[in-house]
């Protein structure tokens, strides 16, 4: 059973189902956040999953602990003369049906800003106490890539045969880590099996909602779990919007389609390249910072209200 000192308190503890498939273990799918959220594919997520399958909450992780509100303000309205309408940040733990009826846990919520030892082991605890063996990470980070084209998805696993239809990317760096990428690796050392999906955003829309990222996570969730969770209607008329939206902005643009042509250009090689090797090149940090600083300079060039 759960500890009664953990930073984990539920709601409502979830058991075994003679309704579960083949009686699988659920899969626990983490969308919480880490250096970012490009193109809001892991809200979009949740917002689908919460939203379009059967699900209810079972417990959540004392915020309390984890959150710096001075660094990341939650939202509050000022009404005239009052306040109203806090929203307190949630770190929850919901158990999900997806369309097959599999059962499977979704945990969400804002990165940790402290006790990050102490919540990887405590999310270690719910795993075993859920009969859960399998984290899958879903994540997104701008990329070099024109929304022309596909959204790529690249993988990491604690074991590389757990990844299927996905890859790695070429190369090793290191980094300032994040919660998830530390949680990553203290359930791998406890024995769990750890696969993260990220999906590749243009980097000139990774501020906006990005749909396609999210659809394209959630379908390259089922090779890697069995998971069935199609992206719905509202995902994709969403993202036939975003895309037309954007083409209109492109075309009002020679600057700007310039620079999508460059991209598309690099994206093709870079994709038959793989084809052939799959670990070819891709551009470094500063090739990614000229591209979107010659970008952000046409869309300046092109606004009436610049100088």
């Amino acid at each position: 059973m759960f500890d009664s000192d953990s930073l984990f308190k539920p709601t409502q503890y979830p058991g075994n189902s003679d309704e579960d498939p083949q009686d699988e273990k659920p899969t626990l799918v983490i969308t919480m956040a880490g250096y970012g959220d490009a193109g809001q594919a892991q809200q979009l997520i949740n917002k689908r999953l919460l939203e379009g399958f059967t699900n209810h909450r079972i417990g959540s992780f004392d915020v309390d602990q984890l959150v710096d509100y001075a660094g990341s303000r939650p939202p509050v309205i000022f009404d005239h003369d009052h306040f109203r309408q806090y929203e307190p940040p949630e770190m929850t733990l919901h158990e999900v049906r997806d369309s097959d009826g599999r059962r499977f846990v979704l945990l969400s919520g804002p990165e940790p800003a402290y006790q990050w030892e102490r919540l990887a082991r405590t999310i270690d605890k719910v795993m075993n106490d859920l009969g859960a063996n399998r984290a899958v990470f879903l994540q997104s980070m701008p990329a070099p890539a024109p929304h022309t084209r596909p959204v790529f998805v690249s993988g990491y696993a604690s074991d590389p045969s757990l990844l299927t239809e996905v890859d790695g990317i070429p190369g090793a760096f290191k980094m300032g880590s994040t919660f998830t990428a530390m949680l990553s690796i203290r359930l791998t050392e406890r024995g769990k099996d750890v696969i993260g999906l990220v999906a590749h955003v243009p980097h000139y829309l990774s501020e906006s909602p990005y749909p396609q990222a999210a659809m394209a996570l959630l379908e390259k969730i089922r090779p890697v779990s069995g998971l069935n969770l199609p992206a719905g209607d509202a995902l994709m008329q969403q993202s036939r919007q975003i895309h037309e939206l954007t083409e209109a902005q492109v075309r009002d643009s020679e600057d700007v389609k310039a620079v999508v042509t460059q991209l598309e250009q690099q994206y093709d090689h870079w994709m038959s390249e793989r084809a052939i090797n799959p670990r070819p090149a891709i551009p470094s940090p500063e090739e990614i910072g000229a591209e979107v600083e010659e970008f952000l300079k046409g869309l300046d060039r092109d606004d009436p209200g610049n100088p």
